[in-house]
């Protein structure tokens, strides 16, 4: 026990130490932008603490819950009277829309960054 008590103080002094060497020779800002940090997590801890056992306990209570039997599911289906009707739809009913569905109108495209040339070609690219 003692020994683990003289580690622990020499951890904590050389810890303390080595804070006192490097914030003597950083800025004020950064100073403030540490100690805002340390600060931060230090208060976000205790609330991460006090989650965690909130989800442990609900997830404890909730495994508590699993381990009771629970009675079967039984769903039952009546059989089918008639045959069923096929799913593929019926060919007799299909009537075209006439011969404009079949040409497709055509399409007219923009080429962005086409411009007319000195010699008169419309394109760019040869």
């Amino acid at each position: 026990m003692k020994h683990t008590t003289i580690a622990a103080f020499a951890f904590i002094a050389f810890a303390a130490a080595l804070a006192v060497m490097i914030g003597s020779r950083l800025s004020e800002q950064t100073m403030t932008l540490l100690i805002g940090a340390a600060c931060g997590a230090g208060l976000t801890a205790p609330f991460a603490i006090l989650a965690g056992m909130y989800v442990g306990t609900q997830r404890a209570s909730r495994d508590r819950q699993s381990t009771q039997p629970q009675a079967p599911i039984v769903v039952m289906t009546p059989t089918p009277q008639q045959p069923a009707t096929p799913l593929l739809p019926s060919w007799s009913n299909y009537s075209p829309a006439g011969p404009a569905a079949a040409i497709p109108v055509p399409r007219q495209y923009t080429i962005l960054g086409e411009e007319t040339v000195i010699d008169g070609a419309s394109s760019v690219w040869p």
